[in-house]
């Protein structure tokens, strides 16, 4: 059973929720956030931090930097007002797991969502690096054709004629 962190602080604007959990000497790369609109989990084990926030916020706006031993949260609200609290004030259990499994639920599909685009952006990279390979083949191809015509048409004057040095030296 993880330990609850309540030595939290919370400051807010008009538009935006600052959150400031201390990380009690855990390294940044074993900390856990979890953002939705409703929720926020910071879990670095045994510690927990979890709230069920007072409004929803817009989580594509939002933030979690780790820093100086503490995750430091930016929550942009939906709606410009001050809050009363950070958190609902409720004890339904029931309420609780369902706003935590319909938030769990949203991070899913969002990490979901994510690496489409992410795969979706390196396919169109490969394919934008074919395309621009397969142009410098053709040029290549055209180029080494058109030096062949050249040759091909050198083809009736004599070896000492062909020679660059030979011409340099006949004009001199």
């Amino acid at each position: 059973m993880p330990l609850l962190v309540t030595d939290y602080s919370w400051t807010q604007t008009e538009t935006t929720v600052y959150i400031h959990v201390p990380l009690k000497g855990t390294a940044a790369g074993k900390v856990d956030v979890v953002s939705t609109d409703e929720y926020l989990k910071v879990h670095f084990p045994p510690y927990l931090f979890e709230a069920f926030l007072f409004e929803a916020v817009n989580d594509d706006r939002s933030s979690a930097k780790i820093r100086e031993g503490e995750a430091v949260i930016s929550l942009s609200k939906t709606t410009n007002n001050m809050w009363r609290h950070l958190m609902r004030d409720t004890d339904d259990k029931i309420k609780k797991m369902q706003v935590r499994e319909r938030a769990l639920l949203k991070y899913q599909e969002k990490l979901c969502s994510e690496s489409r685009s992410k795969a979706e952006k390196q396919r169109a990279e490969r394919k934008y690096a074919l395309e621009t390979m397969m142009k410098w083949l053709r040029k290549q191809a055209e180029a080494r054709r058109a030096v062949n015509a050249d040759v091909e048409e050198l083809g009736d004057l004599k070896e000492e004629d062909r020679n660059p040095e030979w011409l340099k030296n006949k004009g001199e």
